[in-house]
């Protein structure tokens, strides 16, 4: 009896572990955003991209690992196959130190002088 109470007690810690990460999971997801940008320059892992917030160019730069998706037309592609001045929607969480979750090739845009101050 002893030995079915155990083994009920850890069965019950690892569900309520496994709840407590796919909130966790679930909370990140709602974080991320969508923008839309074009690419200013492409690194060894990550994207420098520029998008327009309040009528002002902003550049800012999102890390790239193994588990972003990464595509064009439908078709997965690599970091090495970006180009500056694709025009992409990159699906990242801002202010927080992770990689980008997708980035998708949507067309071709042009590279501007980023900056002015708020």
């Amino acid at each position: 009896m002893i030995h079915g109470l155990r083994l009920l007690l850890t069965l019950g810690v690892v569900l309520a572990l496994t709840g407590v990460s796919l909130a966790q999971e679930e909370k990140k997801a709602k974080k991320a955003k969508d923008v839309e940008a074009v690419i200013s320059s492409v690194g060894q892992r990550t994207i420098t991209f520029q998008y327009e917030r309040k009528e002002k160019i902003r550049e800012e730069v999102v890390g790239i690992d193994d588990k972003t998706d990464i595509e064009r037309e439908g078709a997965k592609i690599k970091l090495k196959d970006l180009k500056e001045t694709d025009k992409v929607v990159i699906k990242y969480e801002p202010d927080a130190y992770t990689p980008a979750l997708s980035v998708k090739v949507v067309g071709k845009g042009e590279v501007r002088k980023a900056g002015g101050g708020d």
